[in-house]
């Protein structure tokens, strides 16, 4: 899955014709590229920006020199309790968990979060992105609004609920 989603995000999604067209124009001119690679280090040359890389299936770094850099490949989902400090204080507390791919947050077909217990958490719900691993594609705005709609219902139906419990009804 690690290795494999960076191909399908590739191929699952488009570019609009118009910025495909100066990206097309850019790289005809020379002042655009595309690069498979991990990004290794970045330092500030004082021109520009110095990005040590690995080109995909190379094992050699390489030092590459330039104005900008655009980074495509979405967030880490696997890294999002180290790198995001609200998700990484919700891990601490013993809340949510990294969901058994890698892909984001361990969550219930209910979207409820799932506990490192394995227990659905009372009252926290992951909508969007990071219920990929329950639910699968959830990266284009269609299939986002979809599933956001799908948790403001169950948080709608739980809320009635309780209010109607609240008031004896």
């Amino acid at each position: 899955m690690r290795r494999l989603r960076a191909f399908w995000d590739v191929h699952r999604f488009r570019i609009a014709p118009q910025v495909e067209a100066v990206l097309d124009r850019r790289r005809a001119e020379g002042t655009f590229d595309n690069i498979a690679a991990s990004l290794v280090a970045s330092n500030d040359d004082g021109d520009g920006l110095a990005i040590t890389l690995r080109r995909r299936g190379q094992r050699q770094f390489e030092t590459m020199h330039f104005d900008a850099v655009i980074n495509t490949t979405g967030p880490a989902h696997g890294k999002t309790l180290r790198i995001n400090p609200a998700l990484r204080s919700l891990g601490d507390a013993g809340l949510i968990r990294i969901d058994s791919h890698g892909l984001g947050i361990a969550t219930g077909r209910d979207s409820r979060a799932v506990g490192p217990d394995g227990g659905p958490v009372p009252g926290l719900f992951i909508a969007g992105p990071l219920a990929r691993g329950t639910f699968g594609e959830l990266m284009g705005l269609p299939e986002v609004a979809r599933h956001a709609q799908a948790v403001a219902s169950e948080i709608e139906s739980r809320l009635g609920a309780l209010s109607s419990f609240v008031s004896g009804r």
